[in-house]
């Protein structure tokens, strides 16, 4: 080899050196570029902020289970009625009862008095009314004392528990009203209210086998159908009917006292008739 060529092939190995070293400047030099044109990472969770592990959605309860669960539980009903005492119980504990309140009418528990109103020119005498509540399903029974000339239902229906069946007894003393000189006696047997009263514990859910009244004889009553005891609307409806019918008037209406009398020992037996009921004096029917 001579100086020329060995002097060419020194230049060649230091421009092939040089282009190998700008290779790399080169690469140092654009590698930071390409990595600011990459995208930025972005956290997973602001990617989906809607999932939230920490408080998951709550599964429904299928509607089954509820269901099911209804029908596990017990039904709420009320207590069973008893039965009926023995027919032979019942009548020693009513004839007890009529006893009890013939004794009781003409004694101090009823509490009588003689008052006089319209300046003197009428006297009116009048006691207590007087009760017994005997249930039917028990043989419980229970005294009462009214006020005069009634007795509030509420003093029987303390007494009385729902769905049971009773008999109402009660005293009709022998009061009287004296207006100058002329007198008017009070009833003997029911009054019209007596009546309509069974209709209000009818509908308070109490059932009323009979109703009684302790007077100058025993009055006896009950519908023929159980429980049809009609209001003290239908009552006087049939009050009406009747004074229709036979174009007689059983009502008296006194002027200085401001009441209306009822003739009911005459009426009543044409009007527990004319209501289908069953209607006695001293245990014989006269409806």
């Amino acid at each position: 080899m001579n100086r020329c060529t060995a002097l060419l092939m020194v230049i060649l190995l230091i421009a092939t050196a040089g282009c190998m070293t700008q290779q790399r400047d080169g690469e140092n030099t654009v590698s930071p570029d390409v990595t600011h044109l990459l995208p930025t990472p972005v956290p997973l969770q602001s990617t989906n902020p809607v999932v939230t592990l920490a408080t998951p959605v709550p599964t429904p309860v299928p509607t089954l289970i509820a269901t099911a669960t209804m029908t596990h539980s017990p039904t709420i009903t009320g207590e069973k009625t008893p039965a009926p005492i023995p027919e032979s119980g019942l009548k020693a504990r009513i004839q007890d009862a009529k006893n009890q309140l013939n004794q009781l009418k003409d004694s101090t528990r009823a509490d009588t008095i003689i008052s006089s109103i319209n300046g003197g020119d009428c006297e009116i005498k009048k006691s207590r009314e007087l009760g017994y509540l005997i249930d039917v399903n028990t043989g419980e029974m229970s005294f009462v004392k009214g006020d005069y000339g009634s007795i509030s239902l509420t003093l029987f229906a303390q007494n009385m528990t729902r769905g049971h069946t009773y008999i109402i007894l009660h005293t009709h003393a022998k009061d009287w009203y004296t207006c100058r000189g002329s007198g008017m006696v009070s009833l003997n047997t029911f009054s019209l209210e007596d009546l309509g009263a069974a209709s209000e514990f009818t509908a308070r859910g109490y059932h009323v086998q009979k109703v009684l009244a302790v007077s100058d004889k025993d009055y006896e009553v009950y519908p023929k159908i159980p429980d049809d005891w009609k209001s003290i609307d239908e009552v006087h409806d049939g009050v009406d009917r009747i004074e229709r019918r036979m174009e007689v008037k059983f009502s008296t209406y006194d002027p200085n006292l401001k009441m209306t009398f009822y003739d009911v020992d005459s009426l009543m037996p044409l009007l527990t008739e004319e209501l289908n009921y069953t209607y006695s004096e001293n245990n014989v029917v006269l409806t």
